[in-house]
């Protein structure tokens, strides 16, 4: 078998509305494999989920932009970033590594596609590169986020199992957290705590029936460990409260990944 070698790109949009696009797009090479998906939730409504096995060019950095297009879906998005990116060597093993760029942890964002209404918002874009397996991580628990307005940015990545690490980011540099969880976190830095309220479920499931489904034969490619790995993913409101400053309004994408 060859070496594993996957890199995904994570980028979304959301509006003051509540509306939001989130893309995936990854390219396998062990064996080779190109995914795309396009979540699209519209305020009100339930989210719908595209998927492609079609090899789509993924985002690209080019002039100060991260730009992505879909000749399949005649889709456009460019996220114009507000800020420096970051980059963690998230795990280093002699049987591979997981690094973790956030390209752009708050950017000014479009995004359309054919047959539905253009939307602009705040965005945020990361790419991961994985050497090893991801059903090889010695984890067992999962914690991403990020909250974005005008004023402020949080990204949080939060891994528990025998392998424990946790990175928070705060308008560029990096903090700690006293606890991360679904409704709420606690920073170190100011007591600063953000609270997730009016949550709406995006996806949820086991991933062999959710994000992998579309996949042909995927119960040969990849084992049941992963397939059964437990997505919950929520848009939520979001307030950033910190003593002697005044709240910060925004909107969070969270998610909780468990592994079985």
């Amino acid at each position: 078998m060859p070496h594993f070698d996957l890199t995904k790109w994570y980028a979304d949009c959301v509006t003051d509305q509540g509306d939001a696009f989130i893309l995936y797009s990854a390219e396998l090479r062990w064996p080779p494999v190109h995914y795309t998906s396009l979540l699209c939730h519209r305020s009100g409504h339930d989210s719908r989920n595209r998927f492609s096995l079609r090899k789509q060019s993924p985002p690209r950095e080019r002039d100060a932009c991260i730009e992505w297009t879909s000749g399949k879906w005649k889709a456009w998005g460019q996220w114009r970033p507000s800020g420096a990116s970051i980059r963690e060597i998230l795990f280093d093993s002699p049987a591979g590594s997981l690094e973790w760029q956030c390209v752009a942890p708050r950017a000014v964002a479009h995004l359309r596609v054919a047959g539905e209404p253009e939307i602009h918002g705040w965005g945020y874009v990361e790419r991961l590169r994985l050497s090893i397996a991801p059903w090889r991580l010695p984890i067992r628990e999962l914690r991403w986020g990020r909250f974005i307005n005008d004023s402020d940015a949080l990204v949080w990545i939060d891994w528990r199992g025998p392998y424990s690490q946790q990175v928070v980011y705060h308008n560029g540099s990096a903090v700690r957290a006293r606890s991360i969880g679904d409704r709420e976190i606690v920073l170190e830095d100011g007591d600063a705590v953000l609270s997730l309220e009016a949550s709406t479920p995006l996806r949820e499931g086991m991933l062999g029936i959710t994000a992998l489904a579309v996949i042909p034969n995927v119960d040969r490619l990849f084992p049941a460990s992963i397939l059964r790995v437990r997505e919950r993913k929520w848009l939520s409101r979001a307030v950033l409260r910190r003593p002697g400053h005044p709240e910060s309004s925004g909107t969070a994408i969270h998610e909780v990944v468990e592994w079985p």
